[in-house]
């Protein structure tokens, strides 16, 4: 399974969407993630608050690293996201994912996009999302 960790964490390392974001891969395991991304003026909408695209950027990149993390390729079937508050113009926004169920050729995924301040979490989102996993390798020396 390391070696499928590997494979991932290397595909996202050539994302430069995610990159030009500034998201960073803080943790990732066979059925977790978590990433993290520092709010940047450029990010604002004309209110002068973190754009949803922003939130779901960040919340579309775990998806991608988590539903791809076993050597299978994998293609969005579905992603809801609920926002539930507006964040602050500064500051991070941090994204966990957990794998709810995996099958032969789909797989659901949650995550919740918060931030934190003296310790104390604020919700910001939420996402469920599907994926079709399409049976293919992402790497095909590499057995899934």
């Amino acid at each position: 399974m390391q070696k499928h960790l590997e494979i991932v964490k290397r595909q996202f390392g050539r994302d430069r969407y995610a990159k030009s974001l500034g998201i960073v891969l803080d943790k990732l395991t066979e059925d977790a993630v978590q990433m993290h991304m520092e709010l940047r003026d450029d990010m604002l909408n004309f209110f002068k608050r973190p754009h949803g695209g922003a939130i779901y950027s960040l919340a579309d990149a775990a998806f991608s690293v988590l539903g791809n993390n076993r050597n299978n390729l994998s293609l969005a079937l579905d992603c809801s996201i609920t926002y539930h508050e507006n964040p602050p113009p500064k500051g991070t926004l941090i994204v966990e994912g957990e794998t709810l169920s995996t099958g032969r050729r789909t797989a659901v995924f949650f995550f919740k996009v918060y931030t934190e301040k003296g310790g104390a979490r604020t919700l910001v989102a939420t996402m469920k999302s599907v994926s079709y996993r399409t049976g293919k390798p992402i790497d095909s020396s590499i057995e899934e």
